[in-house]
């Protein structure tokens, strides 16, 4: 059990509802007005509670009043206020940067925090940002094979070091590119892939990614188990062996003993609300579909939980505590959860 690792999801946009009719964001419903001393509490708490890593998502407007903190400058204020703690990202949008810049930044932050840089990557998908922001956004197909030769690009980077690197592909271009001083972690930090669609998405995670991440939407253990099964044939069309694979679970943790607040916080998320690109990947209505994607209830029940997820070939588990601000949930969950699984 020594290689199951729990981590934390960074409150990077308050999403409690104003009224009683303003929606409520999922990830942080608790979480009333964005404050930096607050979610920095909220890192720190982590780390002194022995949590692996901490992870912030790539938006940049989901938040109540569309406020939220850039995922990159984050990290890297992170890296700088925590000693041991990895820092992630969940997941870095691929068209929101040029990957040669990415390559860069991430060898910098690799060396700055001592090798505790984790990259989350994806393709996009929240068009809204695109539109405001002025990005093209492109067809689902183009972005991916984008995403695929960013990340090939970035290796490239990383591998060639201070003698520089080319690369002339059909979406992007460099020459004599150098990326000195390299990445701390040899060969690069590790490369996490998220994303779900079964032809393209996945085969990507069996060419280029070390860690697999899922979400919400596929978090239920027969979903898991399906997605897995999904890669693992993909890579052996590839050539890869899938125990190169570590697969993770990023979803909503409410971890009490106490009935009321349990009840208290389905209340308040039920029914998920979804945007509207992903209303069909998921139907979570009731406390019975909460209890197939989350891990909730008490010590006993989110360890029963977890194991399921780890039956299914999940060893890295990145929660969402959703009573947060609070840290009750948080703080139960170190004391009695996880240690169950040292």
């Amino acid at each position: 059990m020594s290689d199951i690792s729990f981590e934390y999801n960074v409150p990077v946009f308050a999403g409690a509802p104003e009224s009683g009719t303003d929606p409520v964001h999922r990830d942080t419903p608790s979480y009333e007005t964005l404050d930096w001393e607050t979610t920095k509490m909220g890192v720190e708490t982590a780390e002194e509670l022995g949590f692996d890593a901490a992870w912030a998502p790539d938006h940049l407007m989901l938040g109540r009043d569309h406020a939220e903190y850039e995922c990159w400058t984050l990290l890297s204020a992170i890296a700088g206020f925590t000693d041991d703690i990895n820092v992630g990202s969940l997941v870095l949008c691929n068209d929101y940067r040029n990957p040669a810049l990415v390559a860069k930044m991430a060898a910098t932050l690799d060396v700055i925090s001592g090798g505790r840089l984790e990259l989350g990557l994806g393709a996009g998908w929240h068009e809204p940002e695109y539109d405001a922001y002025g990005w093209e956004y492109r067809g689902g197909f183009e972005r991916l094979m984008r995403l695929d030769e960013s990340i090939r690009l970035m290796k490239r980077m990383w591998d060639a070091g201070s003698d520089g690197a080319s690369f002339d592909g059909d979406h992007y271009h460099i020459e004599d590119a150098y990326c000195s001083p390299s990445p701390v972690q040899d060969p690069h930090p590790p490369i996490l892939v998220g994303g779900q669609g079964e032809d393209v998405t996945l085969k990507l995670v069996a060419k280029h990614a070390d860690v697999w991440n899922t979400d919400v939407f596929n978090g239920d253990v027969e979903t898991l188990e399906h997605k897995i099964s999904v890669i693992e044939d993909h890579c052996e069309t590839v050539g890869r062996d899938p125990d190169d694979i570590i697969y993770s679970w990023d979803g909503h943790v409410i971890c009490t003993r106490d009935e009321e607040k349990l009840d208290r916080l389905l209340d308040l998320m039920l029914p998920i609300q979804f945007e509207e690109e992903y209303q069909d990947q998921a139907n979570i209505e009731t406390e019975a579909d909460a209890r197939e994607f989350f891990v909730m209830g008490t010590p006993e029940e989110c360890a029963e939980a977890i194991e399921r997820r780890i039956d299914a070939g999940v060893t890295k588990f990145q929660g969402w505590f959703v009573d947060f601000p609070d840290t009750d949930g948080m703080e139960l969950f170190a004391d009695e959860v996880i240690p169950q699984f040292d």
